[in-house]
């Protein structure tokens, strides 16, 4: 069975993230005929796309909760009438909302082709449901400002033997295409490629310098490395444990023993000390869901409200409400609750589980005498105290009884509780 679980908003279009990185390799060409070999520059661009997981369309497959996407690449040549367009289409799947909101969840996705030299203009269509998102921009390639490839910012680097997705020779390479790093991150990694190498016994000089965005010297890591290889791949982990928030510019430098530059790269981080709650977003998952939350009369109120309105009332709440640890009680109600049509947080066990979260103590009884019917007794350490009844003997549990005054009790179906039962909670 399959049904749509969230869908946004047509308007509101798909944000994402595109890195392109360039590297440098050669092309042997072979003519049997004159019996010649060349050797030609050609380079491959790779595109490392993040997705943050709120912004695409999800539906539910039985137990799971997935997102198809397709990614539609275009390539255009701007010295030559060449283009190219391909099209990438991926399923992807969260254990929760409440978990994927936690983790700031994003799904990576990683392609490329190669090329020649040439200024090229690429275009990147992300389509999930009914949502679209683009990102458009310019690349010129030229051998002589690649004696390096570009800079690839990673969120880790480890040593891959399998040859998993990601791996870059025995590594692998796992991309941070944002840039942006919050207070989850103590390191930021590096990898790049160095070509033209000459092996001999010298050795390269790098410089790992930090600047912020006035040119204010922030770090300068000096490191050294031997010439084995006529191309070598580099990587580097910087500490950013320390660093202000604030948007800084890395500048790659690699130099002979004797301090000549040979070349450079740069490319821009941002440091992000507070973890952006992606709660502020409209169209999460029970966002909007505040009822148990909030006096009838203030529901009321915030029903009538603009669109805007709702908008500054809801993230006002969230701000002062943990809307992890309410997300997963609804899905947590959802999932274990459900009765037939009724989702699980609109039963009642459902509602009271939301609302007062996961009870401390839970008894359930099944009884055999005249007119008894099974029952669960709901306790909380706080005091309050719920029971429900299976009414029907159909698994649909029905709120019977409360000591909390927000509650009602249903004096009327007392008579399905065993006598010392019904004889406590008369009192």
């Amino acid at each position: 069975m399959i049904s749509v679980l969230l869908l946004f908003a047509i308007a509101d279009p798909i944000h994402f993230y595109a890195d392109p990185i360039v590297y440098r390799s050669t092309l042997e060409i072979q003519d049997t005929i004159m019996q010649t070999t060349r050797v030609e520059d050609i380079f491959y661009v790779e595109f490392n796309c993040g997705i943050p997981y709120h912004e695409l369309s999800f539906e539910t497959y039985d137990t799971l909760i997935i997102t198809k996407t397709s990614i539609v690449f275009l390539l255009k040549n701007l010295e030559r009438p060449d283009s190219i367009v391909d099209t990438l289409y991926r399923q992807y799947t969260i254990p929760s909302f409440s978990q994927a909101a936690q983790q700031q969840l994003l799904f990576l996705t990683q392609f490329g082709l190669h090329v020649p030299e040439g200024s090229y203009a690429y275009d990147i269509t992300v389509s999930s449901g009914d949502k679209t998102g683009s990102m458009a921009d310019e690349i010129v390639i030229s051998k002589d400002n690649y004696r390096m490839s570009d800079i690839l910012i990673a969120k880790s680097i480890v040593y891959d033997t399998i040859e998993t997705y990601l791996h870059k020779g025995t590594l692998r390479v796992v991309p941070h295409p944002s840039h942006v790093f919050n207070e989850r991150y103590s390191k930021l990694y590096v990898y790049y490629e160095i070509y033209d190498i000459v092996p001999d016994s010298s050795r390269f000089k790098i410089h790992y310098i930090v600047t912020d965005t006035a040119g204010t010297l922030i770090s300068q890591i000096p490191r050294f490395v031997d010439k084995h290889y006529g191309s070598q791949a580099i990587n580097f982990g910087l500490s950013i444990q320390d660093f202000e928030a604030g948007t800084y510019v890395l500048t790659v430098n690699i130099s002979s023993e004797d301090d000549e530059l040979i070349t450079q790269k740069k490319t821009l981080f941002e440091i992000r000390r507070t973890v952006q709650k992606e709660v502020s977003y409209t169209n999460l998952p029970y966002y909007d869901q505040i009822e148990y939350f909030v006096s009838a009369k203030e529901y009321r109120a915030f029903q009538n409200f603009s669109e805007e309105g709702k908008q500054h009332y809801l993230d006002k709440f969230w701000r002062e409400n943990d809307y992890f640890d309410i997300t997963q009680r609804f899905e947590d109600a959802d999932r274990r609750y459900s009765q037939g049509s009724a989702v699980g947080h609109k039963t009642d066990r459902g509602r009271i589980y939301v609302k007062y979260g996961k009870p401390d103590e839970i008894t359930a009884h099944t009884l055999d005498y005249e007119e008894s019917r099974p029952y669960e007794h709901w306790q909380y350490y706080n005091g309050d105290e719920f029971i429900f009844v299976d009414i029907r003997g159909t698994n649909e549990y029905i709120l019977v009884w409360t000591n909390v005054n927000d509650e009602v009790s249903q004096p009327t179906f007392y008579k399905y509780l065993p006598k010392e039962i019904q004889e406590a909670i008369k009192y």
